[in-house]
């Protein structure tokens, strides 16, 4: 049940009724059936599926309390956690392995094994609740019904962001009451997030899957295009995703953590990690990094911890070997910019003007993407020969595409890239960068941020929102490209 279906607003206006009407008793019932409806949408099994896990880890966590050796307590959490990441395992790697992989090729044919429908984050945010218990920042919970609330919560039981039980839980104790501000607010941020979705990043898509579908008609100014236009496609797909289920949560009065800031204004490709998909980094910073010793082990063994987590992060994504050399590059493209890094601290930069220091920001925010850009071709192309097409083509045809621009402007109609398409693409562009870095300076969430403004500058932007939706959306048509993770 995709957040673009009218089943899926039939469901969330039934569910936000009934949950504010209901007595205060009932809200979490009315809630977890809103959120079951959802999940079994497409498949009855994969809700059993998900069901099964939660039992599993409930009874672990409630297991883990009662022991008081801690031999035993860490034996439970191994198998528990084993038992957790074998269906994710089996769900998104044994297909993948035994066709592709001569030491697995004799494993028994189970047909098309298509992975459960979010699959690859409830399966994280249970293991990191499991942890927290295990290391004593979490309770564990008493209520199934609130548990199960939290592994199964529709705004963003699909792709996140991965919430945390401690932060999570415990707003399924309080009670709710219905409040007009925070109501719009979410209604505004999902707004947002279904023009960055449906307007601006499908038509990115459009133009982006032109060329990597078929690759030898483009040459080099064309294929970087692509590429640079693929790496805002992704942001605005997820981030508009993040976006609608955020304020999503927010009409029912639930916070969820924010998944993006602003990535692509990071000066350093650190910085850009800190900010891009924050919830699964930060879940890989604390139940990867900082156990296998983070940078308290010195220079080497902190470069092999960032690679493990960045392989591990590719290898998340997917079976093919696309991922995992995508996670490979930007594992060392971190230790290349955590070099230079230290490295520029000894600078002094007390006599720079400020035009200097412009310049240098919008340099390195122009290098930072590239660098981002030069690891996503691999996340982008169906398999690593297109991937190494790309780049052994970068640099053909430019002499030509200056020479002919009766050519260039061809190919550029046949990415789908003419006046209007260029126009509202880059219109979009500059109005999504020029709100949230106006949102991020009011230190305020999206919602907040158009919630804050004049009624008829409000309006105005509300109208503007729309009538793009109405016009260039794509409602109907298409899916998030993390929904396939």
């Amino acid at each position: 049940m995709g957040f673009q279906s009218a089943p899926f607003f039939l469901l969330l206006a039934a569910t936000i009724i009934l949950y504010f009407t209901v007595p205060v008793k009932l809200q979490n019932y009315i809630l977890l059936a809103g959120c079951w409806i959802f999940y079994s949408y497409t498949s009855f099994k994969n809700l059993v599926l998900l069901l099964v896990l939660t039992l599993l880890i409930y009874a672990a966590a409630h297991g883990m309390a009662r022991l008081k050796s801690g031999a035993a307590r860490r034996g439970l959490l191994t198998v528990s956690l084993i038992g957790l990441f074998s269906v994710l395992v089996f769900f998104k790697y044994y297909t993948p392995l035994r066709t592709s992989c001569g030491l697995f090729s004799a494993l028994p044919s189970l047909g098309r094994i298509v992975p459960p429908l979010g699959v690859s984050f409830y399966t994280f945010m249970l293991a990191g609740y499991l942890i927290d218990v295990y290391r004593g920042k979490q309770t564990p919970e008493r209520s199934f019904v609130r548990f199960s609330l939290f592994s199964s919560f529709f705004p963003i039981v699909a792709s996140g962001p991965i919430e945390r039980g401690r932060t999570l839980l415990a707003q399924f104790e309080a009670p709710h009451r219905f409040e007009y501000e925070t109501f719009c607010c979410g209604a505004s941020r999902m707004l947002w997030g279904f023009f960055k979705k449906f307007v601006l990043a499908e038509m990115i898509a459009i133009s982006v899957s032109r060329v990597f579908t078929n690759l030898s008609i483009y040459h080099g100014p064309f294929l970087l295009l692509a590429a640079l236009m693929y790496s805002y496609q992704l942001y605005c797909d997820f981030s508009g995703y993040s976006d609608i289920a955020i304020g999503t949560a927010r009409l029912m009065g639930f916070t969820i953590r924010e998944n993006f800031a602003r990535p692509f204004a990071a000066r350093s490709f650190q910085e850009l990690w800190r900010r891009w998909h924050i919830s699964l980094t930060s879940w890989f910073r604390d139940y990867l990094y900082f156990p296998l010793g983070g940078s308290r082990k010195g220079t080497f063994r902190t470069g092999v911890n960032i690679l493990i987590v960045f392989l591990a992060s590719g290898i998340w994504h997917g079976a093919a070997l696309n991922f995992a050399i995508w996670g490979a590059m930007n594992g060392v493209f971190m230790l290349i910019s955590r070099t230079l890094q230290r490295r520029g601290r000894t600078r002094q930069l007390r006599h720079d003007t400020k035009v200097r220091r412009t310049l240098s920001a919008l340099v390195r925010i122009a290098a930072v993407y590239l660098m981002f850009t030069a690891c996503i071709v691999f996340f982008r192309a169906a398999t690593t020969q297109d991937a190494l097409y790309v780049y052994s083509n970068l640099f053909t045809g430019w002499r030509q595409a200056v020479l002919d621009p009766s050519g260039t402007i061809v190919l550029l109609k046949s990415m789908n890239i003419g006046r209007v398409s260029l126009l509202v693409m880059a219109g979009g562009a500059a109005l999504v960068e020029w709100g949230e870095w106006r949102a991020q300076k009011a230190q305020l969430e999206t919602g907040e941020w158009i919630r804050s403004h004049k009624p008829a500058v409000r309006i105005a932007l509300y109208y503007v929102l729309l009538l793009a939706l109405a016009f260039f959306g794509a409602l109907g048509t298409s899916n998030f490209i993390y929904f396939d993770f």
